[in-house]
């Protein structure tokens, strides 16, 4: 028998054998601690982002008034969920480019940039025209704002439409940034885009005249200069993200491919929002608009947290798939999933049982019934975010036909079901409650069609992800019902209880939720950044 083919050879050493099997562990164990560290500063940027972003909502509610911003949101909406566009096509962008990472073509990674771009380009350019025909004609028609309004409220509509290019065109830059694992200037460059924002709060206090054209324009120039910005940093620090005509029709007719129905499952999302805004805008006016724009700031600022680990952990997800290490990438699968689910869990929990102090703290004017759908808004944004990496699986496949047009007809569904029950009386929380239901259904929908497209084992997901997921969800909201019933009815009380829920559930969520394993590397990257400030104190 030879020595390399046992632990130790025959001196004593470790032999070749070994030394491989250690060096695989080792770097196994450095991409989990990368992962986890890209968690980490992608989730100090959401909070610093979303704390300037809900301050600067404040202001900019005080200074149109309930009316203007429901009827900015409503008619401009279509840049409230620019956010969520912007990550669905990142995401379809990013697996090709993540996959030439995997390959390590450079060559490969030019060409995939550069076919991107042009496709993006043209996404942009049928979505200028669409909007500006068929959706101009929609406002005038059928959306319900007063006449004195009306220029105002289409003016609002054109900055977002050219918002709205802007941002498809810049996919491909967000892409590069993502799959090269650039996250601190992705994280730099969302804060730059929060400050800019409250910049603009602050002017609508010194402005003069429409201040709801002075928004609209200000906004505008907000998405502009930080994609100006993205894309002179990524030509400056990315070289394979400088734009060459591409001319080859088999990475163009992949990409055309997949990108087509990645942007059915990002449409799928804009039209869900979009038409319960119209919905809503239809059967109750614009103050309902105002309320739930209300509550979709607060669920897209918490949610980012489960939409930043996604992020960090799909290059990894592909690239694992892309070598055909499977046993690695379904336990990615299953990490990311977990993790996703208890970061959304810790914030949504006491945020839940908090919503009404923390609106009252937040809005100087609380729309009716937005801290009921913001509540709505976040249990289905922790039911949702179990599936971020199942989303980036079925990507990595490459296959994503089928799964794209179930999931999106199961998304849209909530739209026809919301008509017919506001056409019978219903109350308008009645859609966010169908929401909630539908994303249970997709959810397990989800974990049947990947079970085809990458063998899936559901009963394992269940067993090491539901399972102690639903454990923790249990003991926060058991936390939740014994501080209600115990603590006074005061917005002093309902805060103090919010911040005990938010301990116990971090505290059961690290004990109970993670593995050893995971505990570890969790407090390694911990104990290196105190280390480093150490170090610099």
């Amino acid at each position: 028998m030879s020595g390399e083919n046992i632990s130790i050879a025959a001196d004593g050493r470790p032999s070749a054998g070994s030394r491989q099997s250690g060096r695989a562990a080792d770097l196994a164990g450095k991409k989990r601690r990368s992962l986890m560290a890209n968690t980490l500063i992608m989730s100090v940027r959401t909070f610093l982002t979303m704390a300037v972003s809900l301050y600067s909502s404040r202001i900019v509610l005080s200074q149109l008034g309930v009316v203007d911003y429901g009827i900015y949101f409503a008619v401009a909406g279509i840049t409230v969920v620019l956010s969520l566009l912007n990550s669905a096509l990142s995401i379809s962008t990013q697996r090709f480019l993540s996959f030439e990472f995997g390959q390590h073509d450079t060559d490969r990674l030019r060409a995939v940039f550069s076919a991107s771009l042009q496709i993006h380009f043209l996404i942009a350019i049928v979505t200028v025209i669409v909007c500006e025909t068929l959706g101009l004609w929609f406002l005038d028609a059928h959306m319900v704002i007063p006449e004195a309004r009306m220029d105002a409220a289409r003016l609002a509509f054109h900055f977002a439409v050219l918002s709205t290019a802007l941002t498809i065109v810049l996919v491909p830059y967000n892409a590069s940034l993502v799959a090269s694992e650039r996250f601190g200037a992705y994280a730099i460059f969302d804060g730059l885009h929060a400050f800019l924002r409250l910049g603009v709060a602050f002017l609508l206090m010194l402005g003069n005249g429409d201040l709801l054209e002075m928004f609209a324009g200000l906004m505008f120039g907000v998405t502009f200069s930080v994609a100006a910005g993205k894309m002179i940093y990524c030509r400056w620090q990315l070289g394979f993200s400088r734009y060459r005509v591409c001319r080859d029709r088999r990475i163009l007719s992949r990409m055309t491919g997949f990108a087509g129905w990645s942007l059915l499952g990002a449409a799928s999302l804009m039209l869900n929002i979009q038409g319960i805004g119209i919905l809503l805008n239809m059967f109750f006016g614009p103050i309902a608009n105002a309320a739930q724009n209300i509550a979709v700031q607060v669920n897209n600022a918490t949610s980012t947290l489960a939409v930043n680990l996604q992020i960090t952990s799909s290059p990894q997800i592909v690239r694992a798939y892309a070598a055909n290490d499977m046993e690695r990438f379904h336990r990615l699968i299953e990490h990311s999933a977990k993790l996703s689910f208890l970061l959304m869990l810790v914030l949504t929990a006491p945020m839940v049982a908090g919503m009404d102090a923390i609106l009252a703290l937040w809005l100087e004017t609380v729309p009716p019934q937005a801290a009921a759908i913001a509540r709505l808004l976040l249990l289905t944004a922790a039911v949702n975010s179990f599936s971020y990496p199942l989303l980036s699986a079925a990507q990595a496949s490459g296959t994503i036909r089928l799964y794209q047009t179930i999931i999106s007809g199961l998304g849209l569904s909530v739209i026809p079901l919301g008509y017919i029950a506001f056409s019978r009386g219903a109350d308008l929380l009645v859609i966010f409650q169908l929401m909630l239901v539908v994303s249970m259904v997709m959810l397990a929908v989800r974990l049947v069609l990947l079970r085809g497209l990458v063998d899936l084992n559901i009963g394992r997901f269940l067993r090491v992800v539901i399972l102690p997921s639903a454990c923790i969800a249990a003991i926060a909201f058991a936390t939740g019902w014994a501080t209600g019933t115990l603590l006074p009815t005061t917005q002093m009380a309902e805060i103090a209880g919010a911040v005990v829920i938010g301990s116990v559930t971090l505290a059961a969520a690290y004990r109970f939720g993670l593995t050893a394993g995971e505990r570890n590397e969790i407090n390694a990257i911990f104990g290196s950044r105190f280390k480093s400030i150490g170090g610099l104190a």
